[in-house]
């Protein structure tokens, strides 16, 4: 059974993993931390840092073996309920990336000089349907 919940104390050395063999250096220490499980294989994890009124998504990552199934997004859809529920509405990302302007990011022009490239509205998120699913939650 697969399963997306907040990292657990018995998730950091699987996540460490996966963001090591991903290039990525993180001490999981702060943030919304979301895991993508299936029984106790790690499949998946994100990441988004609460900078108060807004967030900041640092990573998603979905284990090789298992891409291509849209693992990525539901781990994106899980950070988002989460923000939505701590009262934040956008969610802001460094660098351009086509996987997540194909998700519902969307070009940050008219903040560009807050440093983020792309930016999501959490509410257009979920109240616009998004690749041509409109009966999608």
């Amino acid at each position: 059974m697969v399963t997306l919940s907040l990292m657990g104390k018995d998730d950091c050395d699987a996540v460490i993993n996966i963001l090591v063999d991903n290039g990525i250096e993180d001490d999981l220490t702060d943030g919304i931390i979301y895991v993508l499980k299936d029984r106790s294989n790690i499949m998946g994890v994100g990441k988004i840092s609460n900078m108060g009124n807004y967030g900041v998504l640092k990573y998603i990552i979905v284990d090789k073996k298992f891409r291509g199934f849209n693992y990525g997004e539901s781990i994106l859809r899980g950070l988002l309920f989460k923000c939505r529920s701590l009262e934040i509405s956008k969610v802001y990302y460094r660098n351009h990336d086509d996987y997540l302007l194909k998700v519902g990011f969307i070009s940050n022009i008219e903040f560009s000089s807050n440093n983020y490239s792309l930016v999501l509205d959490i509410n257009d998120f979920f109240n616009n349907s998004c690749c041509g699913d409109i009966d999608e939650i």
